[in-house]
């Protein structure tokens, strides 16, 4: 990893289904704005990458379907500000192989 650049892709945990839980309120306005309609049949972190910027950007691949993800940048604010997590950008319709990447 380069300074300021994402990590590689690793197996997602606990901890960021914990944070895609916390925002899929927001997933689901920014993926009908994206051209997806309706909810998620399933709704599970596959993998992440994360760069830390004034706080933590994570780049997550999440399986809605047997055949779909979709790939979710979150923005996660350092504790001391207070700042709950928001989701800075949603890609819908991305293949179950395709890894995710920086956007």
């Amino acid at each position: 990893m380069s300074c300021g650049g994402a990590t590689d892709a690793r197996a997602a945990d606990a901890e960021i289904q914990t944070l895609i839980d916390g925002v899929k309120d927001q997933v689901l306005v920014k993926a009908k704005e994206a051209g997806r309609d309706g909810d998620f049949a399933t709704y599970e972190a596959k993998s992440v990458r994360s760069q830390v910027v004034a706080g933590t950007n994570f780049f997550v691949k999440v399986q809605v379907s047997d055949s779909e993800c979709i790939h979710l940048r979150i923005h996660q604010p350092l504790p001391h500000t207070g700042e709950k997590a928001s989701v800075a950008g949603v890609k819908v319709g991305q293949d179950v192989g395709a890894e995710v990447e920086y956007f």
